[in-house]
């Protein structure tokens, strides 16, 4: 997550807009006298905005099938009480933040992909996960198959629907008619080819602060006029408002900075210190801010209006700076958490097919209770799921593909399961004693994400009685043969989820 002081909820039009500049003032660089406008305490800043033009807003997210404005918060308006008072206006202004693109939601037609404009179309609201419960809020998720609280778009034109993945900012018809789209050329800001700002922007910023540059970095240029970057200051900025939360924390600094080559824009921002080799802004950043990238630009009728968006490890924040009477303002929509390694989700209904498909079986246990899922990964081509009693004495493995769930092996006490895998491929084994001096086995095999034979067979003191190769019977020669090649098995690795519980 990011580790960010300072972060305040901003609405526009609704509510409060965060306003990052306050004082500025005039020196020499290079023959021209440029304007260094630095950034101020966000909390204490408040705007009116006569423009009630829906500003842009940003899909986040993607189901395959649509892409999502992802909510950041609940859709029903807060209500102050004594466990929220504390923070109720901060929360009351992300909703209404929120509140606004909702309200006009059907009016977001445009989506900027590049150099080019992709007509959009509102399909729906997203309310409910397949288990009737509110779905995840403010979380960008891994796993396309996991929803999200949102409102879906799609291209109005199939063949759009590809190119439409790779943008993110969408606007309505009326705030295009009222702005002038500028282009955005991104640099790299990382490794050998990185740009550094102009010199002289970096000297002006150097004086204001009283503080070295230990990086610049040019991360982008915007029409014909603007450059956008940062600056990264060395050592801890001891200006840095007290954090409320943590009187004693230790700040550095960096510099969201626009420059049109007369006046140099800044706006703060303030990270961790704990000590020169210890210090950062968002998590595993090596020390390094990551510049916002201006995902879109326009001049609108009160100045310059970009849209920002700043990845991090574990985080995605999405919102705008503005150009308003001669300052640059940050308005952070939200910082989304940004979830990986993430499980497919099993549903009630999933739970209750898998259930009845046991059962069904004639292998199966009528009066067995499962009460346990997991998934578990010994073959790595498919999604196996594995459900179990409370003792771990009965169970049945499935497998899902293309949205279908089959039933492939059932496991009881006599029949215990393990893993193996040789040569790319995977083997379920179900073993164990059959009665007196007898051993049975059951043995699945799977390769590129499909079973490919199953092998059946009865020991006898050891010795092969009899065997099947895809229900075919085989002499005891060949089924020697097969068992010498199947490796030896390992205990399954799964961690289990109680079903009542969910």
């Amino acid at each position: 997550m990011r580790k960010k002081r300072n972060q305040a909820i901003a609405v526009l039009a609704v509510a409060a807009a965060i306003i990052m500049a306050a004082c500025s003032n005039k020196a020499k660089s290079g023959g021209v006298e440029t304007e260094i406008v630095e950034a101020a305490d966000s909390t204490e800043a408040v705007v009116e905005v006569n423009d009630t033009t829906p500003m842009p807003m940003f899909l986040m997210g993607d189901d395959n099938e649509c892409q999502q404005m992802v909510y950041w918060t609940g859709i029903e308006e807060p209500v102050k009480d004594e466990y929220n008072d504390e923070w109720f206006d901060e929360i009351h202004a992300a909703w209404a933040l929120q509140e606004t693109f909702r309200r006009n939601r059907t009016e977001y037609t445009n989506l900027i992909v590049g150099d080019r404009m992709v007509k959009m179309k509102y399909v729906d609201e997203v309310t409910e996960d397949p288990d009737g419960n509110t779905p995840s809020i403010g979380e960008l998720h891994g796993r396309k198959e996991i929803p999200s609280l949102c409102s879906r778009f799609t291209a109005v034109n199939i063949s759009d629907k590809k190119a439409s993945g790779e943008g993110v900012v969408l606007v309505t018809d009326a705030y295009l008619q009222s702005r002038k789209w500028l282009t955005v050329t991104e640099h790299s800001y990382y490794g050998d080819k990185v740009k550094k700002l102009p010199a002289d922007v970096v000297k002006l910023l150097e004086e204001r602060y009283g503080m070295k540059a230990s990086r610049s970095v040019l991360a982008a240029t915007i029409g014909e006029n603007y450059s956008w970057g940062v600056v990264q200051f060395k050592g801890e900025y001891k200006n840095a408002p007290k954090d409320k939360y943590n009187q004693d924390r230790k700040s550095v600094l960096a510099l969201d900075v626009l420059t049109d080559g007369t006046a140099v824009y800044a706006v703060e921002e303030y990270g961790y210190y704990e000590s020169e080799s210890d210090f950062g802004w968002n998590v595993d950043d090596d020390g390094q801010f990551i510049p916002s990238v201006i995902a879109a630009a326009f001049e609108g009728p009160e100045g310059l209006e970009l849209c920002y968006t700043q990845f991090a490890p574990e985080s995605a924040e999405v919102g705008m700076f503005l150009l308003r009477d001669g300052k640059m303002e940050k308005q952070e929509y939200t910082t989304y958490h940004s979830l990986v390694d993430e499980q497919i989700p099993i549903w009630k209904k999933d739970l209750a097919l898998m259930d009845s498909l046991y059962h069904a079986d004639e292998m199966s246990e009528k009066d067995v209770e499962l009460t346990k899922w997991a998934h578990c990964y010994f073959d790595w081509n498919n999604e196996w799921i594995w459900l179990r009693d409370k003792d771990d004495k009965y169970g049945a493995f499935f497998i899902r593909k293309d949205g279908k769930i089959r039933l492939m092996a059932i496991e009881n006490p006599t029949l215990r399961p393990s893993c193996c895998e040789k040569d790319g491929i995977s083997y379920l084994k179900l073993a164990g004693p059959a009665g007196g001096p007898s051993w049975q086995q059951e043995i699945h095999a799977f390769k590129d994400g499909k079973r490919i034979e199953v092998f059946n067979c009865l020991e006898i003191y050891g010795e092969i009685d009899e065997c099947s190769l895809n229900g075919k019977p085989m002499t005891r020669e060949d089924g020697q043969v097969y068992l010498r090649k199947v490796p030896e098995g390992k205990e399954i690795t799964a961690y289990f989820t109680d079903i009542k519980q969910e």
